[in-house]
């Protein structure tokens, strides 16, 4: 099975619309424009008694160079200490990774246009799951699956937390409401400098990928008193999907396989501050790749807690993988302490193949940057 995790950028905890995001990010200025997160998280198995503690600091950069364009750099480092509190088979943490002091997860140039089909093109190191599994209710559970499914991330050895490959993305924006991606990435990523900027798809395979994201209107936004919106969850409905070869671990042949997966994030209910909101994701492989079979996921959240806002969500995971199976129910809270740190505690009930841990896990967030 191939080692997969994931992580969202902190800045990406309230993603905008695809709207938002496209004058945000389509045309590069000469600003530059800097970040630097981190994340510390400490592990308890209820059962057992296990304990561990989980750390990561990332940092990124983008400098405008020609008019439209900019260069872009983004490093990572992780660390973990204690014990490995389960044996769960799609992770419980997406934080998680072994220790480590530098990891290049992130560096090429980017061009965009902002004429009346907005977009951009990218070149160079990058990580998958900053485009395709990002949705405004998925970025708030702790689960692994929740940022990358399994038939996504483990029958493909894509650039997920902590590795990233070579490729080129592009993303188009038809209108407001519409956003197409695409991307193809070397088939065999990596977290080593000697390994990360190839593209060998004789040896390697290669990983296309894409989707395309519809968000209709659902209720004015309100504005508070930054400018900016006080409702986290907006309409989002996926479709996308992954096809390459990649080598087979027995053989080391290559051989050939996909998968599709849709998502949806949907408001169901606004009362002043608070939203209420639905998620739901599933998919399922297409051809030989065969270390997991599908996935879906369903969740619940609650946003506007306080006045500070805080969001609780309730969701469960469940992936079916050709040597087992695994759902997990996770509870989980963000608790904003301050405009740029947050407060994230979690539980997991997973169920592996007949076997139930508990598990709980405190998170601390800091965020800090002009992103």
């Amino acid at each position: 099975m191939h080692f997969r995790k994931i992580i969202f950028p902190l800045f990406l905890l309230t993603l905008p619309s695809p709207a938002a995001a496209q004058d945000a990010d389509s045309v590069c200025t000469r600003r530059i424009h800097w970040h630097a997160d981190a994340m510390s998280e400490g592990q308890w198995n209820l059962k057992d008694g296990r304990a561990g503690w989980a750390n990561l600091l990332s940092a990124g950069m983008d400098v405008g160079t020609w008019r439209g364009g900019c260069a872009e750099i983004g490093a990572l480092a992780t660390g973990h200490l204690g014990h490995a509190v389960a044996d769960d088979l799609q992770d419980f943490s997406n934080i998680n990774a072994e220790s480590r002091a530098f990891r290049l997860i992130h560096l090429g140039l980017r061009h965009g246009w902002d004429k009346k089909i907005k977009g951009f093109v990218y070149f160079g190191l990058r990580q998958a799951d900053e485009d395709y599994f990002n949705t405004d209710c998925a970025a708030l559970f702790t689960g692994a699956s929740y940022g990358c499914l399994p038939q996504a991330g483990d029958n493909f050895a894509i650039g997920v937390y902590p590795e990233a490959a070579l490729g080129i993305h592009a993303e188009i924006a038809p209108s407001d409401r519409w956003l197409i991606r695409q991307s193809i990435y070397n088939g065999t990523a990596s977290d080593r400098l000697s390994r990360q900027f190839r593209f060998c798809p004789k040896s390697d395979g290669f990983a296309a990928m894409g989707s395309v994201t519809f968000s209709p209107d659902w209720l004015p936004r309100r504005k508070g008193t930054d400018g900016e919106s006080d409702c986290a969850f907006q309409p989002a409905y996926v479709v996308g999907y992954i096809a390459g070869r990649q080598a087979d671990e027995e053989t080391g042949k290559l051989i050939g396989g996909g998968s599709v997966w849709a998502s949806i994030d949907q408001p169901l209910l606004r009362l002043r501050r608070t939203t209420l909101a639905l998620f739901a994701t599933g998919g399922t492989r297409i051809g030989r790749l065969n270390a997991a079979r599908g996935h879906w996921a369903a969740g619940l959240l609650l946003d506007g807690l306080t006045r500070r806002g805080g969001t609780l969500g309730i969701g469960v995971s469940r992936a079916i993988y050709a040597d087992g199976h695994e759902t997990d129910l996770e509870i989980t809270s963000s608790l904003p302490l301050c405009q740029w740190a947050q407060l994230q505690p979690a539980l997991h009930v997973v169920r592996t193949c007949g076997e139930t841990a508990l598990i709980g896990a405190l998170r601390l967030c800091i965020c800090l940057g002009n992103k």
